[in-house]
């Protein structure tokens, strides 16, 4: 066995190579004549309001009148680069950039490469601070209007916004009211329809400390006059953001929801939504198994990699104690009855010791855990604090933790099984997301999250009955049953903040360590294909969601009345999923196990591997005298190991032939792969473990924008005139600064090129079964494996070169450092009898030792 499994390597001395970024393609431009016809009754209206306003006119009852407290849109046909700048100087704040359509998914119908630097419709929102900025624009507007030139520099940027310009309005109870409020308040107040009903209020970000606490102050007021109640509060900087989660009576809650009444319009309120909330239903009373283990005698000394932010888990448990470490931030243990600990305990389980069932050595580090789910001892669920937003508590946990270790976070890995139940992903990233992306670069972790679970009915077509769909062969069922998955993608999307996009976000696969399932339940699946359950991807930008899939418990097919015939929903019992430490409801034993399913299962094994190939990376950096947790790219290396063993593999095959069925179109059958698989299934074990058939090669670096970094892989000699298979494995990770309140949100994007800028590597190869490559620029991963067993005569002069180049995506980005990590394996058959892992070895070595020299 080699002595270490990853190799690190250096990138080539810079050869002065620059890149430039793409240019987006822009709609025409209207001519000045065309918009003063368009516009000039919106602009005279506006100029009305405003003369009102100066005269001492009162329009705060009026909905539609602009006026210096509330929000402008201006809503153009075009990307207008530097716009927010030239808003700023012109006098107006800035607030926000968002999409025209909001409630789009961001998929392109026509399939084509778009990314931030193409053309959209978006929306640029503006507040008006003061009426001489308004009187200023207005004066441009007529000179526009007249044909003549801008005046200075600033107007320039105004004059293309003016050409671009579909339309101007105040921002509005259409703009204001989640469209899912409505159907969230009906689901509040149907056990109790005098209930109170906890919504969030988005505030507008404002420039000013001060302005922002008026801004709350007018909104307690409105609350208060309305019999509501303020439950809890946050303003968060980094990520613009300033929320409120207040209780709110039924009629208010209904005629706010309606668009109407004083909440609708409220100008300081961006958005009105239903409550960020995650809720998992306690499992019924079964007789539950026992695990005989022995707990360690003390603690593992070592500084925790991983942290848990979860429910409160059961630490006396056998398999839990003197293995985990608890820190209380919101959450005490009074807040969480011993009957309720399901969730948080069963997630320790998994992350220590896997699969009860698959017989795996725990790990020995401990694990640290912050608990943000609570019960109550009358009641089923286990769930983030009514009172509390989950954001918030986020936030407190993980700058608790940094505080408490001296401003340096010593753990990297955080495990986020918990998600937005009510909140699918819709086209833009929730501030939940947001703020995972913004801790993830400021503190240099890996959040790894769940993708989440929906449990709505799949109609399915094929089958006109339940008999019929009890007879039906058992793989045919299964072909027919993802077809119907496919079919309802667009209501199983994946829940926030799964769309964050520095996180490594989780789906679960139909699989488990458990006996077949009962005679009497449809086991869906004859093969480990995502369960029922599993939201699909894709994300933001049409990135690839989830990043990966690993086991998260069998579901049985259960039957279920439907208005368009047969239906399905995948539902959990007590015979499958994994096993895992539970706690034990009457009191007294403290080695219960019991089993469960979901995509929270999913995420909680990532870590454990995550974990693993933590503490290998320890032992690679400290044979050279380093400290792993001290480098700023250690979680982006870890990101990019447990993705680079990722592969569709059979099951790859299984969906290109059945997803979907009637379009030749590769390209959209690989999209629809990815929406469910991501980029694979990892296989972990072949990164940590090496070979004398395999090596693995690591690069980690910091990199800003328009640069290009140059690397040289060796190739074995042995692969010279050979016709043995071989395989290559490329992936990039890299975590960017996100710019909250912009459409293009990714602060840079990396790119894997050849010497000619091209994603082509090598003749000896050719691309795998995998996701197109396109996909992987819209995110913040890329992963390419190529195979083949061509012969060739020559090998590349110098190794496989290979090239990671940045590009900045908005002007604030330019001159940032972004980390990122480069996985390369090689791998060969095992029947070429050759070492390659000492060819390459030595030869990246002896290249090392010849830089030094230099």
């Amino acid at each position: 066995m080699p002595e270490r499994p990853i190799v690190r390597i250096r990138r080539e001395p810079s050869l002065g190579r620059r890149i430039k970024g793409r240019k987006g393609r822009f709609p025409r431009k209207l001519s000045y004549r065309e918009q003063a016809e368009r516009q000039s009754a919106t602009f005279s209206r506006i100029a009305a309001d405003f003369a009102r306003v100066e005269a001492g006119a009162d329009v705060s009852l009026d909905p539609a009148a602009a006026s210096p407290d509330r929000a402008l849109v201006f809503e153009v046909i075009g990307r207008v680069e530097g716009f927010a700048r030239a808003a700023r100087e012109a006098g107006f704040e800035w607030l926000a950039e968002d999409f025209a359509d909001s409630e789009g998914t961001g998929d392109d119908p026509d399939g084509e490469d778009r990314d931030e630097t193409a053309v959209r419709s978006a929306l640029l929102y503006l507040t008006l601070p003061s009426i001489a900025g308004m009187k200023r624009l207005l004066g441009w507007w007529t000179a526009y209007a007249a044909g003549r030139d801008p005046p200075d520099d600033l107007a320039k940027e105004w004059w293309k916004l003016f050409g671009y310009l579909a339309d101007v309005r105040v921002w509005s109870a259409r703009d204001r009211i989640d469209p899912s409020l409505a159907a969230y308040v009906a689901r509040s107040l149907e056990k109790d329809p005098r209930a109170l009903v906890p919504v969030e209020f988005d505030l507008w970000y404002l420039g000013s400390e001060d302005r922002r606490r008026r801004a709350l102050d007018e909104l307690r007021a409105l609350l208060d006059a309305s019999g509501a109640a303020v439950l809890d509060e946050a303003s968060i900087p980094a990520i613009q953001y300033h929320g409120v989660l207040a209780s709110i009576p039924a009629g208010i809650a209904y005629e706010a929801a309606a668009g109407t009444g004083p909440l609708a319009a409220a100008s300081m309120v961006m958005t009105v939504r239903p409550q960020s909330l995650y809720s998992v239903e306690l499992p019924a009373p079964i007789p539950m198994e026992r695990e005989l283990c022995s707990a360690p005698p003390t603690s593992d000394a070592r500084p925790a990699i991983a942290v848990l932010l979860d429910g409160y888990p059961v630490q006396s448990h056998e398999l839990l104690r003197n293995r985990i470490d608890i820190e209380e931030v919101d959450i005490a243990g009074a807040d969480a009855p011993l009957e309720t600990r399901f969730h948080g305990t069963a997630m320790a389980s998994l992350i220590l010791h896997g699969d009860l069932a698959a017989g795996e050595a725990p790990l020995e580090r401990v694990l640290k855990v912050v608990p943000i789910l609570a019960g109550a001892q009358d009641a089923h669920v286990e769930s983030t604090p009514v009172d509390k937003l989950p954001l918030a508590m986020i936030h407190r946990a993980v700058e608790a933790l940094a505080a408490r270790s001296g401003g340096v976070m010593e753990a990297v890995l955080f495990n986020h099984s918990v998600c937005d139940v009510s909140a699918p992903f819709v086209r833009r990233p929730t501030p939940w997301a947001k703020l995972l992306d913004d801790l993830s670069h400021r503190h240099r972790i890996l959040f790894v999250v769940s993708a989440g679970n929906v449990h709505a009915p799949i109609p399915l077509p094929a089958y006109g009955s339940h008999a019929e769909f009890l007879a039906a062969d058992p793989d045919e069922r299964g072909i027919a049953i993802l077809r119907g998955v496919e079919a309802a993608k667009g209501r199983r999307g994946i829940l926030s903040p799964a769309e964050a996009v520095n996180v490594l976000t989780v789906g679960a696969l139909h699989a488990d360590g458990a006996a077949a399932a009962p005679a009497n339940q449809v086991d869906p699946y004859g093969f480990a294909v995502n369960n029922i359950c599993s939201a699909v991807g894709l994300g933001f930008n049409r990135s690839i969601k989830p990043d990966l899939v690993l086991e998260g418990g069998r579901q049985i097919a259960a039957v279920v009345p439907h208005a368009a015939g047969l239906a399905i929903e995948g539902r959990q019992i007590a015979q499958l999923g994994q096993r895992t430490a539970a706690p034990d409801v009457a009191g007294g034993t403290i080695d219960f196990v019991r089993r469960s399913t979901g995509t929270s299962n999913a995420a909680a094994l990532a870590t454990r591997h995550g974990i693993r190939i933590a503490e290998a990376l320890e032992a690679v950096f400290a044979s050279s005298g380093e400290r792993w947790q001290d480098q700023p790219t250690r979680a982006v290396m870890l990101k990019a190991l447990l993705t680079h063993g990722c592969r569709w593999g059979e099951i790859g095959g299984v969906l290109n032939r059945a997803y979907p069925p009637a379009d030749p179109n590769w390209q959209r059958r690989r999209e629809t792969i990815s929406r469910f698989l991501g980029f694979g299934r990892p296989d972990v074990d072949g990164v940590v473990e090496g070979d004398r058939n395999r090596i693995t090669l690591l690069a980690d670096d910091l990199i800003v924008s328009e640069e290009l970094h140059e690397y040289r892989i060796p190739i074995p000699n042995a692969l010279l005139n050979s016709r043995e298979i071989r395989r290559i494995s490329l992936t990039l990770s890299w975590c960017t600064p996100i710019h909250p309140a912009n459409t293009a949100y990714r602060g840079v994007r990396l790119q894997l090129v050849n010497q000619e800028g091209k994603g082509q590597y090598w003749g000896g190869v050719d691309p795998f079964l995998q996701p197109h490559p396109n996909f992987g620029l819209k995110g913040t991963t890329i992963h390419r494996v190529f195979e083949g067993a061509r012969r060739l005569g020559r090998l590349p002069e110098g190794g496989l070169f290979v090239g990671v180049q940045a590009l900045s995506l908005n002007e604030a980005f330019k001159d940032q450092r972004v980390p990122y990590a480069l996985a390369v394996t090689i791998e060969v058959a095992q029947t070429l009898r050759a070492d390659i892992y000492t060819d390459v070895r030595s030869r990246v070595r002896s290249r090392v030792r010849q830089r030094e020299r230099v």
